[in-house]
């Protein structure tokens, strides 16, 4: 059974216990800085796109966006409609940070082919913000060919998660090898707690600082891979990479069911594109089933 937080607060003593009291102390104040802000999506199936819609008015996973009659559905590498994954409403979501837009509708597409697309191809997403303005004459819009995903509302919540950065721990404090472990457990655990079927924001991600570089590396139209990462010649886009925050995480596999081809999709943004609304120069990372 997961523990509660009080119960997580009394074990992170007792594992830091083992260290002299002044660097046990640096260890709790670091993993407590390191807490970030999240906003967690509870997904709810819907009988139809119209449930979806009716039902929460804070965006849905799946099913049909909310689109003005102007807009041209994107198509992808290979000319094929983009699937719709999600739509976010900024003005009635929960705020989750104070540089971020407060209004408008934020619409994610991808192709159905994106896990076989480079992740530097443009054209295997679409990021669309749809302005405040065009609210008054949105209506659900299906997708071409038909090839809807199956329709979700969800509830959001706020909640805090916390980034697994030993590497920056270690730089302040001496970490015994055992101990490491018994952190990196403490954090998974921490994270259990508020962890959701999707959220937006974050730092709870599986190899987040590989994401990072993965975006870094795309939007300057080079390819990642390890070994680029550890060349010199790319230090300024690894440094580069910190910039990027997580926008946007959908668990595709848990709602599409476990013959999905995605495990999960998801969008970061630099700081300073979200402070200016352009989402457009945000990037995706579709991650295969594993």
């Amino acid at each position: 059974m997961p523990m509660t937080i009080e119960e997580l607060a009394e074990n992170l003593i007792k594992i830091t216990a083992r260290l002299p009291e002044n660097q046990a102390d640096q260890v709790r104040q670091f993993i407590s800085c390191s807490r970030t802000k999240t906003l967690g999506l509870v997904a709810q199936a819907a009988n139809n796109n119209n449930e979806a819609q009716s039902s929460n008015k804070e965006g849905v996973i799946g099913g049909q966006p909310l689109l003005p009659s102007y807009f041209k559905w994107p198509e992808d590498r290979y000319g094929q409609s983009m699937l719709f994954l999600a739509q976010f409403d900024l003005a009635q979501l929960p705020s989750v940070r104070e540089d971020a837009p407060k209004s408008g509708l934020l619409t994610l597409f991808r192709s159905a082919a994106a896990t076989s697309l480079n992740s530097k191809d443009r054209k295997g997403f679409h990021i669309h913000l749809v302005p405040e303005s065009d609210r008054k004459n949105l209506a659900p819009t299906e997708q071409p060919e038909g090839l809807e995903l199956p329709a979700f509302s969800f509830k959001s919540g706020l909640t805090y998660t916390v980034a697994c950065d030993l590497e920056g721990l270690k730089k302040i404090v001496d970490i015994p090898f055992d101990m490491q472990a018994d952190i990196e457990k403490w954090i998974s655990s921490f994270n259990s707690l508020s962890k959701c079927q999707s959220q937006m924001f974050g730092t709870n991600i599986s190899g987040f600082n590989q994401l990072q570089e993965t975006c870094a590396f795309a939007f300057n139209g080079i390819s990642y891979n390890s070994a680029r990462a550890a060349d010199s010649h790319y230090s300024h886009l690894v440094k580069d990479a910190a910039d990027w925050l997580l926008l946007a995480r959908i668990n595709e596999r848990e709602l599409f069911g476990e013959n999905h081809p995605v495990q999960e999709t998801v969008v970061l943004i630099r700081q300073e594109d979200l402070q200016d609304g352009h989402f457009d120069r945000a990037w995706m990372v579709v991650r295969p089933k594993l």
